[in-house]
């Protein structure tokens, strides 16, 4: 009855009374959470061999690098083989016509001097043109063997043109016996430097 009483006082005041909790009202614990459940073979497995591929495929670019960067420089050496190859064949080229002129000016000199040789032979000192066709043809090829290098044939033209200018002063003095050794003395320094010149010259020949 003292419950109904104070219920009826509580209405009376107009306040409302407080339900009083429940087991069922009250709140709800919050559950702990959970710690992270440990991978399982197959998801270690998969890690495994996804690591597998991703190392795999870092290996393959890795080598089909190095193989790009082999066959680049394979490239470029062989570039570079070729130009040489074609520059040493441009030289040899040269070489080569360079020792046909010096062999075809070397067989007209000493023709002229035989032509000068006849002549005094006879007692004709008019020397003096098959001379100059002489020097002018030994010249040309002094200068084709100066300018492959040919030192040897180089020096035995230059002596066999000093010959002929000794050649003339004896023909102006009407030395005919000393002209005539002049000229056969010039003729052996062209023999050997005709066969010097037979011989085919390589690029880098420098000595003969």
């Amino acid at each position: 009855m003292n419950g109904w009483l104070a219920l009826s006082l509580t209405l009376l005041l107009g306040q409302t009374p407080t339900p009083s909790a429940t087991p069922d009202d009250r709140p709800l614990v919050e559950p702990a959470p959970q710690q992270g459940q440990p991978p399982t073979v197959e998801e270690l497995e998969r890690t495994a061999r996804e690591l597998e591929v991703k190392q795999l495929r870092a290996e393959v670019e890795f080598l089909q690098a190095q193989l790009e960067a082999q066959q680049q420089a394979d490239q470029n050496r062989l570039q570079n083989l070729e130009q040489q190859e074609a520059t040493e064949n441009a030289r040899a080229q040269a070489l080569e016509e360079l020792r046909q002129q010096r062999l075809a000016r070397l067989r007209s000199g000493y023709q002229w001097m035989v032509t000068a040789d006849q002549l005094l032979e006879e007692g004709d000192f008019s020397v003096g043109p098959a001379l100059a066709y002489a020097r002018q043809d030994l010249s040309e090829a002094l200068a084709s063997a100066a300018e492959t290098g040919r030192g040897q044939t180089v020096r035995l033209i230059e002596s066999a043109l000093g010959r002929l200018a000794t050649l003339e002063e004896s023909v102006e003095q009407r030395d005919i016996y000393q002209a005539r050794l002049e000229l056969q003395a010039a003729g052996f320094e062209l023999t050997e430097a005709w066969r010097l010149s037979l011989q085919r010259q390589g690029a880098t020949l420098v000595n003969q």
